[in-house]
């Protein structure tokens, strides 16, 4: 039997916003207790990062920050799960941090929507954008 691998390069990107998609959202046991652990693949990069929230529930916490960027607006007598989010586009910011061992890796500290895809809040000024969309100005 034969059978051909790909390969995946762990490579660190420098600090900043990379477009990307959700691979998997797992559960996880930590140290720090049950976690979330995402994986996103990095578009362009041929690489994977990862970042952990808690299972919090809260509209505040990360992860319910995180769903919301990939998926919009998430209504909250339903709520997410991996069905909802796996294969969603986003932006991931990424620092260099240093793990147990001492070795540099990517850290997702925060997710975006994608670039073309408008903020859940739907307001641009919210988003951060300094001014209107020149196309959207009437005349």
């Amino acid at each position: 039997m034969s059978f051909r691998m790909d390969v995946r390069e762990d490579k660190v990107l420098q600090d900043g916003a990379y477009p990307a998609q959700l691979a998997n959202v797992e559960q996880k046991e930590t140290k720090f207790g049950e976690r979330l652990m995402w994986t996103f693949e990095v578009f362009g990069e041929n690489t994977e990062v990862v970042g952990f929230t808690s299972m919090s529930p809260s509209t505040k916490a990360k992860a319910y920050q995180w769903a919301a960027a990939i998926m919009g607006e998430i209504d909250p007598k339903i709520g997410w799960g991996p069905e909802d989010v796996i294969g969603g586009d986003c932006t991931v910011v990424l620092e260099v941090a240093e793990d147990a061992q001492g070795t540099e890796r990517n850290k997702v500290v925060k997710v975006k929507p994608p670039k073309n895809k408008p903020e859940a809040a739907g307001n641009p000024r919210e988003s951060g954008d300094p001014g209107e969309d020149p196309d959207r100005i009437p005349f």
